[in-house]
């Protein structure tokens, strides 16, 4: 089973920074999941809030800001906001990485065309993910080869009859991990890829043992020593 670090190792060092990033890779996780947003200067940035104000004490959105605006902001932990760019140099398919685009109705089209000319030559390693329907099918239909990830939150979604045929396109069922019994009742992990998300100390041993994919924690150290 895969060990996936949820914002990079964001319990020990601040999420969605190159530090986090650089801690993960150092505890040889099996992938690293993190959030793409754009900027208003149509640059793909890593920031997971739709407001600056928590990480940064800005009471802004961060998409109204161009990427050299962002990153001469200091985030309260002292680190800067990457690019994708960045991020994809430091990571240069040393672990899977899954890239979740927050969605925003009047920019996604364009973030998907962005993401994808970055990573169409990487899709070995880098994947995509997101909650809407509509940015999944974008980005399948800009590049059907790019492996999608459909992140669950309702039990409703799960029970779904013909759950597997509206997503026949999706690579991997990422699911929160309130509803992992919900999902081991369905039979999803032992027919599906699932990754249960944010996983901290929960007893996963039935669903391991039906075939559970992947697991995402923000402290892949102790994800390892508990469900690898």
């Amino acid at each position: 089973m895969k060990i996936i670090a949820h914002r990079g190792f964001s319990d020990k060092y601040p999420e969605n920074t190159l530090l986090a990033f650089e801690k993960a890779l150092a505890e040889d996780v099996d992938g690293i999941e993190t959030d793409v947003r754009l900027s208003r200067d149509e640059q793909a940035f890593i920031f997971h809030d739709d407001s600056l104000k928590r990480l940064a004490r800005v009471d802004m959105a961060p998409e109204t800001l161009t990427l050299n605006e962002l990153q001469n902001l200091t985030l309260t932990s002292g680190q800067k906001i990457p690019s994708l760019g960045d991020l994809l140099s430091v990571v240069d398919a040393k672990s899977m990485l899954i890239l979740e685009i927050k969605y925003n109705p009047a920019t996604y089209k364009k973030l998907c065309l962005i993401i994808e000319e970055h990573i169409h030559d990487k899709l070995e390693w880098v994947q995509v993910s997101c909650f809407d329907d509509c940015v999944l099918e974008e980005m399948h239909r800009i590049n059907p080869d790019i492996k999608l990830h459909k992140l669950i939150d309702k039990a409703s979604t799960l029970k779904e009859k013909e759950l597997a045929l509206k997503y026949d396109y999706i690579d991997c069922f990422d699911i929160d991990v309130k509803l992992a019994k919900t999902a081991l009742e369905n039979g999803l992990i032992s027919k599906h890829k699932v990754i249960f998300w944010t996983v901290g100390k929960e007893d996963l041993s039935q669903e391991i043992a039906a075939g559970l994919y992947a697991v995402m924690s923000n402290d892949p150290q102790h994800a390892k020593e508990q469900y690898a």
